[in-house]
């Protein structure tokens, strides 16, 4: 496995850290853009590099800093541009791209509404409900930001299983109050049908990010659901992880058949 880190500038002039993993050989068919749990690297997720490039897929990345712990480096919108513009910088190999959605990073998927070379997305665990449980917004108007706790508990039913990718210390995401407000705003419902590729959710049934209302909208506009039951927010790191693989694998299978199909 190869992995090459480089620089990537946005169109606002920001700077932000990409990653590509591949394998030593070629025959690619198709290519991810992982946009990935804020509690980590994308790179300490080992599994999942391995599962996609398995797959076929070379693996892209962006570190846009969205729901980091530092304070937030850029607003949405310049955030999204920067992902749609990474997205535009992966068109020359002229692979189908799938997005990977994780948790908070759900929040760019909008940068990615009516893109002709999107085959697919997958959200894992999206969170789309702002502002989300347990926020402190801040007493003054001035240059802070908006804090969301969250106990290494919530994160998942088996929490020993995140031992060894990320502290035993509770997060802390940050966001700004017109983020917030804006994202607020947004329609579950509407994204999907707006994305205009097939989309699939993937969450734990006990996910405090993810309610049920929020799985109601997303299937009313058409995503496929994926369930699992006693799960927390990150499924690929709590009981029945093994499940949450095989139906992303089906997903994936499922959307590169219906495509040969109808080039045949």
């Amino acid at each position: 496995m190869n992995h090459i880190a480089s620089n990537f500038a946005s169109p606002d002039g920001v700077v932000y850290r990409s990653h590509l993993w591949e394998l030593r050989d070629s025959g690619y068919r198709r290519s991810a853009l992982v946009l990935g749990f804020p509690f980590w690297s994308l790179g300490r997720d080992r599994r999942l590099i391995t599962f996609l490039l398995d797959r076929g897929f070379l693996v892209h990345s962006i570190e846009l800093g969205f729901a980091s712990s530092d304070r937030p480096r850029a607003d949405l919108g310049s955030l999204r541009r920067a992902a749609a513009a990474y997205a535009d910088s992966l068109r020359e190999r002229g692979l189908p791209l799938y997005l990977v959605a994780q948790s908070f990073n759900a929040a760019m998927v909008p940068a990615f509404l009516r893109r002709k070379e999107l085959a697919a997305a997958a959200l894992v665990s999206p969170v789309l409900d702002y502002p989300p449980p347990g926020t402190k917004m801040p007493r003054c108007i001035f240059g802070a930001a908006a804090e969301t706790m969250i106990p290494r508990e919530s994160l998942s039913g088996k929490p020993e299983l995140l031992d060894g990718i990320m502290g035993p210390e509770a997060y802390t995401a940050k966001f700004s109050k017109r983020d917030l407000k804006a994202l607020h705003s947004e329609s579950p419902a509407t994204l999907a049908p707006e994305l205009g590729a097939p989309v699939a959710v993937f969450a734990g049934e006990e996910d405090p990010f993810v309610s049920a209302p929020i799985r109601e909208a997303l299937a009313s506009g058409g995503a496929k659901i994926y369930s699992y039951p006693r799960v927390r927010h990150i499924p690929p790191f709590d009981r029945y992880a093994d499940n949450y693989y095989a139906d992303l694998g089906s997903f994936f299978d499922e959307i590169e058949v219906a495509s040969a199909r109808k080039k045949g």
